[in-house]
């Protein structure tokens, strides 16, 4: 398994028309062969900067995903100024915590 990060900066005044497209495209990215979860982070500093982490299979599967021709359509429709997409960061997991709940 691993854990992927890409970064957006969306162009100005279009952040309602991105989370519509990148709201599409994550949905479809979801369903993808070896997605495990995405997630979308806006920033509170800068709102315009979105940060989408990903949880795939494996290394693998995000690259086929990502040369569909589906998703390459979805993506060159995305109002953004620039991306990290081509230098994606991939982890995997060294260790966590998470809040047990537990009084």
């Amino acid at each position: 398994m691993i854990h992927t990060l890409v970064s957006f900066h969306v162009q100005p005044s279009k952040v309602h028309e991105f989370e519509s497209l990148h709201r599409a495209l994550a949905q479809f990215m979801s369903v993808q062969p070896g997605c495990i979860e995405i997630r979308v982070h806006r920033s509170l500093k800068t709102p315009r900067e979105y940060v989408v982490y990903g949880t795939w299979g494996s290394k693998e599967a995000w690259e086929r995903a990502h040369q569909t021709a589906e998703f390459r359509t979805r993506f060159q429709d995305l109002p953004i100024q620039k991306h990290t997409l081509s230098s994606a960061s991939f982890f995997e997991l060294a260790y966590g915590y998470k809040e047990s709940g537990d009084a």
